[in-house]
């Protein structure tokens, strides 16, 4: 590929992300606004889930999020009722959050609810497209994620 070739294909490259970001809050807004559940609170407590309860600073690490801005939005699940603190057994002066009892099932709603609403969004296009997006998208997310992780000396 020339460099004229590689430069169209980064320029088209920007352009559809930018428009898939955009088209995807909008798909957000209009379709998937499931309880109080907002982008931030799915990844955070889907993040929980995962890994088992996480001190603020680990999720916020794990979130690619500044303390600051963790600590907001988990106090905000805190207050709902989503997460709880607990003493960290290793060292008692580090809390650490765990998600609350009901928090597995409205994760399970919620991801079944998405999961139809793209299943429903793309119906025409062939099974192997759609494998083919989702591990591309997958492929980008990690190679977006270490880059980060890079940067920020980790």
């Amino acid at each position: 590929m020339t460099d004229q070739d590689s430069e169209a294909v980064f320029r088209s490259l920007e352009r559809e992300i930018a428009v898939f970001v955009r088209q995807a809050e909008a798909a957000r807004i209009a379709h998937l606004n499931y309880k109080d559940f907002d982008r931030s609170t799915y990844l955070l407590l889907s993040y929980l889930e995962e890994r088992g309860p996480l001190g603020i600073k680990a999720l916020a690490d794990a979130c690619q999020l500044d303390v600051s801005t963790a600590s907001r939005q988990t106090a905000a699940l805190e207050a709902k009722g989503y997460v709880e603190r607990k003493t960290d057994p290793k060292d008692a002066r580090i809390n650490l959050l765990q998600i609350t009892t009901p928090v597995p099932a409205l994760l399970q709603e919620i991801r079944e609810a998405r999961a139809a609403f793209y299943g429903n969004l793309l119906e025409g296009w062939p099974e192997a497209d759609c494998r083919a997006f989702a591990e591309l998208l997958r492929q980008f997310n990690r190679t977006t994620e270490r880059r980060i992780q890079r940067k920020n000396g980790g």
